[in-house]
């Protein structure tokens, strides 16, 4: 730990929700997310390096990890999901792993395939996820590819409930002080943790946004609301729980009133037991630093090096998950096309979560506007290119700098990190030669830099066709403004560290 006198106060649209002061700066020392830091997909000696972990997770997390000394520092806890993960381990799963932030020491869970489908496919993904991001429509109903949520069947919520005990096993096995757990997949773990007699403070994070229960009760059935009911009770065994936004903490603490017993208290809710949950909004930042360092090498994917600068270029990039809007995107593009707006049109979405099949309707919609998109642009002689690829993270950061406007559309979004990357990508560029970027207005980060939109950071309504569209228009034209010093300063003050530096300070106090 460093001896510094820091006090953080963070703030949602200008308005503080707490300040902390203390003498020593906190430190992550137990981190339990559903995967790990990084998959080995290599035996030790041979070459090629491991695959590096990537999403928001742990670009959220990464500028709080503590060095490992061989005593002190962070442990990690996740899922064995590499090809020659036991290769590298001990036969509890343990190793060392180098990271920029220094050594830290993981744990590898080991899970067999039928457990890991219930958990993984049907419970978090096909059930969870698209649950979770019903904030203010009941979007399976507006959008064909959107898929209602699949009530788990008894098999595999029991296999959901094996995993989320089997970490926290791991975790009461460690006797650290505090626990991190991170996001929606190990729910039920902080409840566990409580029963299993861990003394310790338990913070959970949810990285995705908290469902109005109006949206998602259509969806749900008798058994299903009950796991739902399940898995929130899991929840609220956290001594604190971090959401991104207000509004998340708003639906979050109404549900559990409705459905847990659970009473409105000062920061948080009490329990039927006196027991009470700290509840408060942690907008999750980036790492600027690593970021801005990094932009220096970027370099431009190979379909796009030798363009022509005269023409914008509107660029899409987001994992190829059905809240991301990218069907909204491609159809604003090709009607802005064919109504005489002159660009270039690059759109790069990474697979995500292949072999669920809740996906399919979602990818045969992109390939059908794409098709479309592509007709209309190559009539006026204009690129056009969406691809459902991974970028190398250089060609990624290049593409966010030399963006005149980022346009995400994303349905519903716990933040949406690409829009704070591309800020601080583009703060090289002259102010006036800078981007817009256009953010789905139920993303968080459209809620936490709600006052930004003149200085290039706009919300619109994706679910409307027409505001789509008239967004890019404006924002080719530069309207309301481009990325401003301003905002560009604002992601720095909210960067990673101190996101991470506020929840562990409040966990230490909860």
């Amino acid at each position: 730990m460093t001896a510094l006198e820091y006090t953080w106060r963070i703030a949602v649209g200008g308005e503080p929700l707490g300040a902390y002061a203390f003498t020593m700066e906190p430190t992550a020392e137990l981190i339990l997310a559903n995967r790990s830091y990084l998959d080995h997909d290599t035996r030790p000696g041979e070459r090629g390096p491991a695959a590096g972990g990537a999403g928001g997770l742990l670009e959220a997390v990464r500028p709080v990890i503590a060095p490992w000394d061989g005593r002190e520092g962070t442990t990690w806890i996740g899922a064995a999901r590499g090809r020659h993960d036991r290769a590298w381990t001990d036969d509890a799963g343990f190793e060392v792993i180098q990271t920029p932030s220094g050594d830290i020491r993981h744990q590898r869970l080991f899970f067999d395939e039928s457990d890991w489908a219930g958990h993984y496919a049907h419970v978090s993904n096909g059930f969870l996820w698209p649950l979770l991001h019903l904030l203010r429509e009941p979007l399976p109903s507006l959008r064909s590819y959107y898929p209602a949520p699949t009530p788990p069947t008894e098999a595999q919520w029991r296999a959901f409930q094996a995993v989320n005990d089997a970490f926290a096993e791991a975790a009461l096995a460690t006797e650290t002080a505090t626990c991190w757990v991170q996001d929606y997949q190990l729910g039920q773990v902080p409840e566990l943790l409580r029963a299993k007699g861990f003394r310790g403070r338990t913070g959970f994070f949810l990285h995705t946004p908290f469902p109005r229960l109006a949206c998602a009760a259509p969806f749900l059935d008798d058994l299903s609301t009950a796991q739902f009911v399940e898995w929130l009770g899991g929840v609220l065994g956290a001594d604190l729980i971090g959401v991104q936004t207000r509004g998340d903490v708003e639906r979050l603490c109404a549900a559990a009133e409705a459905l847990c017993g659970a009473s409105a208290a000062d920061g948080g809710v009490r329990l039927g037991d006196g027991r009470l949950v700290r509840i408060a909004a942690f907008p999750v930042g980036i790492d600027t630093e690593a970021l801005a360092a990094a932009t220096t090498l970027a370099q431009l994917p190979a379909d796009l090096r030798g363009r022509d600068t005269a023409l914008p270029l509107v660029v899409g990039l987001e994992r190829a998950d059905y809240t991301k809007g990218i069907p909204e995107r491609l159809q604003a593009v090709t009607q802005a096309l064919s109504r005489g707006a002159r660009f270039e049109y690059a759109g790069f979405s990474s697979p995500t979560r292949e072999g669920v099949g809740a996906y399919e309707r979602l990818h045969a919609e992109c390939e059908r506007l794409t098709v479309e998109g592509s007709r209309v642009a190559s009539g006026r002689g204009l690129p056009f290119l969406q691809r459902n690829c991974a970028l190398a993270w250089i060609e990624v950061l290049a593409l966010i700098r030399e963006a005149d406007v980022l346009f995400t559309a994303s349905l519903a979004d716990g933040m949406n990190l690409v829009p704070l990357q591309t800020a601080i990508a583009q703060a090289s560029r002259p102010e006036s030669e800078r981007g817009v970027i256009l953010v789905g207005r139920d993303a968080g980060v459209a809620s936490t830099y709600r006052d930004f939109a003149e200085d290039g950071l706009v919300p619109f309504d994706p679910l409307d066709d027409e505001r789509t569209e008239r967004a890019l228009v404006e924002a080719l034209e530069g309207r309301p403004g481009r990325i401003s010093d301003r905002l560009i300063a604002t992601v720095r003050e909210r960067d990673a560290h101190a996101w991470g530096l506020s929840f562990l300070t409040a966990l230490t106090e909860a």
